[in-house]
């Protein structure tokens, strides 16, 4: 066989070959002629052309969309097969995860600048652009090598693919900086959580050892820090003992009282930042407390800046705030060999100034209010009117934040943590409970405004309605007694549960999107928007509520069933009563405070919507509050007999499943003709809300407008 590549002719072979082609012809013809056997044909195959080669320019272009979009599997598959052997495919992602996280890299956008070709050699060069979450952008002009092997092109593996100036004996290092951790105050500047210095103690092992004090060292220090000695041993077993290995933080107080025990050779002490809440279990819902990033939660707070150890805001306004109260982390990148040297930065940013937040809370009503609150399960909370700045919000059962701050309070932060008394639950906020007779506010208003109804319209009480087929009392049946004729304006004030009820059914016939459209419009089912959590409650609906049967609506109009609100989301759109309709946003911030630069951030009241009621229909719904509290059929009138201001509000009983006792309600506002303040009691299985909870919102109002406090009368 001629084979064409590998023996190319030259013109004069060729031509030779075609003369004697034609003389073969020729003589064939002879032989043909002779009759003799003809010779053989010759014939010319051509070879295929092999493939060629992948230019190298595609192996960079893949090898940096892999980089770009974290594929770093195929970055290992494109090296070059002698360059897999100096790394294998985990440790080149672990590699690259490793340096991302480090380095708090978001995203990665490299682009080829250039490949050029010699042989079986080649070189690309690129720029890159690293984006990360904490310091910005960094962009490099970098380069790598190829090599033609096995008939493809792979790229040579060298550490610096990662970074231009890493090599195999130098690593990514980010150094996080911060700025102390602002402070929280009242509205007059009465700190709620403010920022002090503790005292991290750590030891020194292999220091211990040497001085033949490491069992005296531990001894002396299971009382300073609150552990035993295997818990404190626990701290550094399996660590290098040339390391320090922190054991426990401690107030600046404890430390200096027992500085000779911390003074012992491998015991090391150093001031860190920490944190007081002078108002301790007072304000601890409202304010939160701070804890340390866990090792688990690392990785969420990693792009931060923030590492294991760290402390960020758990509950509270500490959490809610904590943009402003951490400030904006800042940090160096280095590039640094392996005995810590530093060889290179790559980016370095300052660390934003932390600023503090300045709250609506009063912190003598918030103290005042949490002593009247006493051991009872239940919230209080307290708002103006105006501007729906809420100046108290207390809960029962509480518990110390400053258990969190003190390392020999281990056992008491284990019990905060997991009581079943939930002692962490914010009650006021994220609390949802039934609220009773108080949502005959909002049935009335539906009543007014699209039931046709007046305040005059009339109903009977017997005591028991049989509307729906079976027996439903009114709360007054109990004691022996019904409310006879009463008008729907008068069936609020002297709470009658069987006028609600047929409200309930009427309304519901009418349309049975009416009642919960008006509970949506009054704030409930939603979240209020204010700073710490929250519970969005539920408002029954046929639309959500299948199947809708007659007693739903009818158990609705009175605040029962499956009707669930927050404590704060009625105080809120009682207020809106009190203040002529504008429900607003609740508030616990009034400013931010940049205490390096002297500025101050506003924080304005936000409108969250109107009532769908006329000024007519409010007044009347108002007048019927004020009598709840002042007329003879008023159900809390004994309570505020001999108050020297007017008070108005609504009680609410509201029964909950099983053999408990019903939760006691008061909402109301103060003064009743030109009000201020609105509150809200809530406590928890505590029976009528005449007898339980309108008593403290008396004392709440005495309070705060200075009034002698005065014996309660007795129904």
């Amino acid at each position: 066989m001629f084979n064409l590549h590998s023996h190319a002719p030259n013109r004069r072979t060729v031509l030779k070959a075609f003369g004697l082609s034609v003389l073969g012809i020729l003589l064939d013809a002879c032989d043909a002629f002779n009759s003799q056997p003809a010779a053989p044909t010759m014939t010319w195959t051509i070879a295929p052309t092999p493939k060629p080669f992948a230019p190298a320019e595609a192996t960079a272009r893949a090898f940096l969309d892999a980089w770009s979009n974290a594929n770093y599997g195929t970055l290992h598959e494109l090296l070059a097969p002698s360059s897999r052997t100096q790394i294998t495919r985990e440790q080149l992602i672990q590699l690259y995860q490793s340096i991302s996280q480090e380095a708090t890299i978001t995203a990665i956008d490299p682009t080829l600048l250039s490949t050029i070709e010699e042989g079986t050699t080649a070189t690309a060069q690129f720029q890159v652009r690293y984006d990360t979450a904490l310091l910005g952008s960094i962009e490099q002009a970098n380069a790598f090598s190829l090599l033609r092997e096995r008939e493809r092109w792979g790229i040579v593996w060298s550490y610096s693919l990662v970074l231009k100036e890493l090599t195999a004996d130098r690593s990514v290092r980010l150094y996080p900086s911060k700025s102390t951790r602002g402070n929280i105050y009242d509205r007059t500047g009465n700190p709620i959580a403010l920022g002090e210095r503790a005292i991290v103690v750590s030891v020194w092992p292999a220091e211990l050892r040497r001085n033949g004090v490491e069992a005296q060292a531990v001894a002396a220090l299971m009382s300073i820090v609150g552990m035993n000695g295997a818990e404190i041993q626990g701290k550094y077993a399996g660590a290098n003992p040339e390391w320090k290995i922190p054991i426990a933080t401690v107030s600046a107080q404890i430390a200096q009282s027992n500085a000779e025990t911390l003074s012992l050779p491998g015991v090391l002490t150093e001031p860190r930042d920490a944190r007081t809440y002078p108002l301790g279990s007072a304000a601890a819902h409202v304010g939160g407390y701070i804890g340390e990033i866990s090792a688990e939660e690392v990785d969420t707070w990693r792009n931060q800046g923030f590492r294991a150890g760290d402390v960020v805001g758990r509950t509270g306004l500490e959490r809610a705030a904590e943009k402003y109260l951490s400030g904006g982390r800042g940090g160096r990148l280095v590039i640094v060999e392996s005995t810590g040297e530093e060889v290179a930065t790559l980016k370095e940013k300052t660390a934003i100034q932390s600023q503090s937040v300045v709250t609506t809370l009063d912190a003598n009503l918030q103290q005042a209010a949490d002593a009247i609150l006493g051991s009872r399960r239940g919230s209080i909370v307290v708002m103006d009117v105006k501007t729906a700045e809420v100046l108290a919000l207390v809960n029962h059962p509480s518990f110390d934040p400053n258990a969190f701050m003190d390392s020999t309070r281990q056992s008491e932060r284990k019990n905060i943590l997991t009581s079943p008394q939930k002692l962490l639950l914010n009650r006021a906020t994220q609390g949802a409970y039934p609220h009773g007779s108080v949502h005959k506010i909002v049935t009335l208003a539906a009543a007014l405004e699209r039931g046709g109804m007046s305040p005059n319209t009339t109903f009977v009480c017997n005591g028991i309605w049989n509307g729906l087929g079976y027996p439903k009392q009114c709360w007054i049946w109990a004691y022996g007694k019904t409310h006879g004729v009463i008008g729907l304006q008068h069936a609020l004030t002297a709470s009658c549960d069987i006028a609600f009820y047929q409200v309930g059914q009427s309304l519901d016939r009418m349309d049975p999107n009416l009642m919960p459209s008006f509970a949506y419009a009054f704030g409930l089912g939603s979240e209020t928007g204010v700073a710490v959590e929250e519970n969005t409650g539920n408002v029954p609906d046929p639309k959500k509520q299948q199947p809708w049967i007659p007693t739903d609506p009818v158990d609705m109009a009175i605040g029962q069933d499956t009707f669930l609100v927050s404590p704060l989301q009625v105080v809120d759109f009682v207020a809106a009563v009190a203040n002529g309709g504008t429900l607003w946003r609740p508030r616990l911030v009034t400013k931010i405070q940049d205490a390096v630069n002297g500025t101050e951030q506003m924080l304005p009241s936000e409108k969250r919507g109107d009532l769908p009621v006329s000024a007519a229909n409010l007044q009347i719904i108002r007048d019927a509050l004020k009598g709840v509290t002042t007329d003879n059929d008023g159900t809390a009138k004994f309570v505020f007999d001999g108050l020297k201001l007017s008070c108005a509000g609504k009680t609410g009983t509201a029964q909950v499943p099983g053999k408990n006792d019903p939760h006691a309600w008061f909402a109301g506002y103060a003064p009743a003709d030109n009000p201020e303040i609105a509150c809200v009691v809530m406590i928890e299985n505590g029976g009528e809300g005449s007898k339980v909870a309108a008593p403290l919102f008396r004392k709440v109002i005495e309070k705060y407008f200075d009034i002698t406090p005065s014996t309660i009368g007795s129904p």
